[in-house]
């Protein structure tokens, strides 16, 4: 599960690793609780130019028949999305990086849900691996209409963040991001599973993390 993350760092940052453009639609100010039903910065191959780019994209996989948004997963499972009808030719066809610094998952005990940030051991800035879809049927009014939507592939949690929860995003290496949006890429099932990174940190963040409208820097601190 990925409910939440932050991105601090410049979308250049992002773009050096992957040799992409920014958008220059893209809104770059600095997020620490960054919440789904949002544009945020991902990074993927344009499939009319062959340009990688790192531009706005809205957080919820809308497929591209739908003509609203009830069916708009924010995450879909790595093992399964390549055989479900709903993410089966995005996994093919239409992957995508998500730009971010760490993500946050709750962690359940007797005092409640306590929020963690994660992120690999270092503290550079990083990739998720995602899946896109242009949300071409919306009304003009949904603020995703015509845009490209994602969602984030989850996996099995590493051994180091399992106590925290019993999922995690696919976080990849530079090396395996850019295999990942290679659009003649393949052995898919092994950039992610030999891709990843393999040592993360973890820290106890403010509990008013749950609300999406605490989005300062306070967050980080527990």
């Amino acid at each position: 599960m990925c409910g939440r993350y932050g991105r601090t760092s410049a979308a250049e940052a992002f773009a050096k690793v992957i040799d992409a453009m920014v958008s220059p639609k893209l809104d770059d100010t600095p997020g620490y609780n960054r919440p789904p039903g949002t544009f945020q910065a991902v990074g993927l191959v344009r499939p009319d130019t062959g340009e990688t780019t790192i531009g706005p994209a809205w957080w919820g996989f809308i497929p591209n028949w739908a003509s609203d948004d009830k069916l708009s997963p924010i995450n879909a499972r790595s093992e399964t999305a390549a055989d479900k009808k709903l993410f089966a030719r995005a996994f093919a066809r239409q992957r995508c990086l998500i730009a971010l610094d760490y993500w946050i998952e709750w962690q359940r005990g007797e005092g409640g849900k306590q929020p963690y940030a994660i992120r690999p051991a270092g503290g550079h800035p990083f990739f998720l691996a995602g899946i896109w879809s242009k949300a071409a049927k919306l009304p003009e009014d949904h603020a995703a209409a015509g845009h490209v939507t994602f969602a984030i592939l989850t996996g099995q949690p590493n051994p180091d963040i399992a106590h925290i929860h019993n999922r995690q995003p696919q976080v990849l290496t530079a090396k395996a991001a850019r295999a990942w949006i290679d659009p003649d890429g393949e052995h898919l099932d092994d950039i992610l599973t030999d891709g990843q990174h393999t040592n993360y940190e973890s820290w106890p963040i403010a509990k008013r993390a749950g609300k999406s409208s605490k989005n300062d820097k306070g967050v980080l601190t527990a």
